[in-house]
């Protein structure tokens, strides 16, 4: 069954603008080979010395079969990537079933 999902990419604990750069495409990488690039767009913030990289779904949520599957794998492969580059850094996944009826029946809500 594919749910429709709206997802978030926290990436945070970035030390400079570099590293926060090489951690964007780092997560890019792995949004491209899952070929979710279109519909997760990324951004570089700083705020108060804080480097972060913030990925979000736009007006659409992104439809993915087998996601009881696909998620947990989903945020290893993110990890991973991030921690090639930044070891420090915190990643955080978190998606939402964009369906509430079906949300609150699965209790991921």
């Amino acid at each position: 069954m594919s749910v429709n999902l709206r997802i978030e990419i926290d990436v945070r604990g970035l030390v400079s603008r570099e590293q926060a750069e090489e951690a964007r495409q780092a997560v890019h990488e792995v949004i491209r080979d899952e070929r979710i690039d279109d519909e997760v767009s990324l951004s570089l913030l700083e705020r108060d010395g804080e480097f972060m990289v913030l990925g979000r779904t736009g007006d659409y949520p992104v439809g993915i079969s087998g996601v009881r599957h696909w998620e947990p794998k989903f945020k290893k492969w993110l990890e991973l990537a991030v921690r090639e580059v930044a070891p420090e850094a915190d990643v955080r996944l978190f998606c939402a079933d964009v369906d509430l009826e079906r949300a609150i029946e699965a209790g991921t809500i």
